[in-house]
């Protein structure tokens, strides 16, 4: 888990809940830390491979403690 008080827009990220298996995983960039959320920040998962301009693809709003720090390969 990485603390929400050390995210910071332009993260990378891998969302890896507890549900999923060791092998699952999803990568991403953090886009937005809600200043009214504690506990979730907002993550672009799929941009057809354009990180570079990850802000203008949507995000989900996730939760905190379901982010790992980095990518995955």
């Amino acid at each position: 888990m990485i603390p929400i008080t050390e995210s910071k827009v332009g993260d990378k990220v891998h969302y890896q809940p507890d549900y999923y298996s060791k092998d699952r995983w999803d990568n991403g960039i953090i886009k937005e830390v809600p200043e009214n959320s504690h506990n979730h920040v907002r993550v672009v998962y799929y941009c057809n491979g354009d990180w570079d301009n990850f802000k203008k693809y949507t995000s989900a709003l996730t939760r905190i403690s379901d982010l790992h720090p980095g990518w995955k390969h």
